[in-house]
């Protein structure tokens, strides 16, 4: 996965997600080479604590299994999984884990206003007050200085009344990030339509977006129902942990799918 591809990537994790959210080594993997130095570079992603989860590669099964550390300073540390499937557990006992899989990289809405506040040249502090709304600074129009927020669910950036994708907005240029300022600007100096009837750019993106959402919690449902009947004495982390590893988890973690099995 190529620069742009992942940027966009991270931004639908954090629109799918109102909590920070956590991108492992192993999904890192599908990244191309320098793809993530540069997402760190941007601050759109930071290093975070270690997986406690994994998907185990013992057997074909591929279960998310706790991890277990041994840090003892006698050795050097290790890391394992012991099988918990009743007719794998003599035969496969503790799972050796390479340490690296245990990388993890966190991104947040927060830390995403941040690297749009630097983008625009904005020094106006950031608090954690409303977790869907932050204001980012006001910019200057030919009709006075304007305020700029960033929202959630959708992700967006609002301006002088005006409602736009942030995915609409930022961009590679080469190898860096950058921001559309010009398309910014010509919605700062131009005159909302109404007050609460605001001309909202791309509302059928935004509106198939929450459509494709709402299309993969069901897709999740519906595999969890089918998994059931074959494993009814598991439990809903178990399910979720199995179906974070099938196409359907689109990247979503196993505790965010476990949220949405009904």
């Amino acid at each position: 996965m190529k620069l742009d591809k992942a940027l966009l990537d991270v931004l639908g994790h954090l629109e799918s997600n109102d909590k920070p959210v956590v991108i492992g080594w192993d999904a890192i993997q599908q990244w191309s080479d320098g793809v993530l130095d540069k997402l760190v570079e941007f601050g759109l992603l930071v290093s975070t604590s270690s997986a406690q989860i994994l998907e185990c590669r013992g057997c074909e099964y591929h279960c998310f299994m706790d991890v277990i550390t041994d840090t003892n300073k006698a050795k050097q540390p290790r890391a394992f999984i012991v099988c918990d499937v009743p007719e794998m557990q003599n035969e496969m006992g503790r799972i050796e884990v390479p340490l690296e899989r245990l990388k993890q990289w966190q991104s947040s809405f927060k830390q995403l206003a941040g690297v749009i506040q630097g983008l625009l040249a904005m020094t106006h502090d950031i608090n954690d007050g409303d977790k869907t709304v932050i204001r980012l600074g006001m910019r200057q129009s030919k009709g006075g200085r304007r305020w700029m927020s960033l929202c959630n669910q959708p992700l967006v950036l609002e301006i002088n009344g005006f409602k736009i994708p942030i995915n609409e907005l930022l961009f590679i240029d080469g190898d860096v990030l950058a921001i559309d300022i010009l398309r910014i600007d010509e919605l700062v100096n131009t005159k909302p339509l109404s007050v609460g009837k605001a001309y909202t750019p791309s509302t059928d993106k935004l509106e198939a977006r929450k459509l494709s959402t709402q299309a993969k919690y069901q897709d999740w449902q519906d595999e969890y129902k089918t998994l059931k009947i074959k494993h009814p004495t598991m439990n809903k982390s178990w399910f979720s942990r199995r179906i974070a590893r099938m196409p359907i988890a689109q990247g979503s973690e196993s505790e965010t799918i476990r949220k949405h099995l009904k």
